[in-house]
């Protein structure tokens, strides 16, 4: 295995894979190689992760590198930022390098079906990364909620997260720009969210969405101030083909008072804060969740990789966390931004089809200005 970009969440993704060879009990994925485009990073992240110096991956300068010669690997986990994605992976999954990539699978819709069109096509191993979904607890939720044998069918699902900022920066700044991000922190938090909607309230058919941006410069000690373009509130209606209604709401522009709300409601109850409370009933007790999978991980990102082994072994089998499944969840995302661009209802499916283009038309105009931009000074 080697790992393309060392921020902030390469170290969830070093964990899972120790915890899969932790799990498998013999070594799963073997760590040979890092890059990352920033001087000094691989160093800094080598010395805070690997003390033993014989077992210490090797750093190269770049992911062309990996392509051939003696750290040629099995496979790569792509951590860089979303306009990156689908530059980064088409080499290797022509060369037939498995991909494990994190969330969301592109910038946007078109460059998530060329990812998936060239694995398909080549045959080479894909999955996305989405730890909303992964892990044997989160697995274990979800089937309960499918199985409605306490909470009856969904039918109401109210998705809140705020957050304040202080006027800085969600992790790094090109989380904030559109050419790099695709919809700030709306996809960033609001992708973990859909795809965990997909697999327990089933297809999305359309959205109406509001968005606005409340701050365009945002600042702060290490990074100084950099204008922005990516909406910090976002409000939408969700209608699933199940019937069950949404009220989905992202925010990264509020000040004052954090807010986290996932409040469930079925024929027979309702699920909040892992708690189920019956009709009729004002207790709020310990769902009666299945036995959970001993194959499964506990770890979301060993589980993800475990998934990624799964498929290298054979390269369709399916996974929870595929492709396509990843690209239904951003569009939704994109089908929202849709609505709120457009003042109109969008079906998910018109997105995912090309119907429906408006808003991302945007993203593409800011990314052909991505280039002029310092990426060292953004990530």
């Amino acid at each position: 295995m080697a790992f393309i970009g060392l921020g902030q969440i390469s170290g969830a993704h070093l964990h899972g894979l120790r915890r899969l060879n932790e799990h498998t009990g013999q070594p799963a994925f073997n760590l040979i190689a890092v890059t990352d485009p920033h001087p000094g990073r691989a160093e800094v992240w080598l010395g805070e992760h690997f003390r033993d110096d014989s077992s210490r991956p090797q750093i190269v300068a770049s992911h062309q590198e990996l392509l051939s010669g003696p750290y040629r690997p099995d496979a790569v986990s792509i951590l860089i930022p979303h306009h990156l994605h689908l530059e980064v992976a088409r080499p290797f999954l022509e060369a037939g390098i498995a991909v494990q990539m994190q969330k969301p699978i592109g910038l946007a819709i078109r460059d998530g079906h060329e990812i998936i069109a060239l694995a398909a096509r080549h045959k080479t191993a894909l999955v996305v990364s989405e730890p909303s979904i992964l892990g044997r607890q989160r697995r274990r939720e979800i089937e309960w909620i499918r199985s409605g044998t306490q909470l009856g069918v969904p039918t109401l699902l109210f998705d809140q997260a705020v957050i304040d900022m202080k006027g800085g920066f969600f992790m790094t700044p090109w989380r904030h720009l559109k050419g790099m991000a695709g919809a700030g922190w709306f996809i960033d938090h609001g992708v973990h969210q859909t795809h965990w909607m997909l697999e327990t309230l089933g297809p999305c058919e359309s959205v109406m969405a509001q968005t606005r941006q409340i701050e365009p410069v945002r600042t702060n000690a290490r990074w100084g101030e950099v204008k922005v373009d990516t909406e910090d509130v976002a409000a939408a209606i969700l209608r699933f083909a199940s019937g069950a209604i949404v009220q989905f709401s992202v925010v990264s522009g509020g000040r004052g008072k954090s807010h986290r709300l996932i409040l469930l409601y079925g024929t027979q109850g309702s699920w909040s804060d892992g708690k189920f409370t019956g009709t009729g009933s004002d207790e709020a007790t310990a769902p009666a969740y299945p036995g959970g999978d001993n194959s499964v991980p506990e770890d979301a990102f060993a589980h993800s990789y475990a998934e990624l082994l799964s498929r290298m072994q054979q390269w369709d089998r399916p996974v929870i966390g595929s492709p396509e499944r990843a690209l239904e969840a951003e569009a939704i995302i994109y089908a929202c931004l849709e609505s709120a661009h457009t003042g109109r209802e969008i079906r998910v499916q018109d997105v995912i089809d090309g119907k429906a283009t408006a808003y991302e038309q945007t993203v593409w105009k800011a990314y052909e200005e991505v280039g002029k931009m310092s990426l060292e000074k953004l990530t």
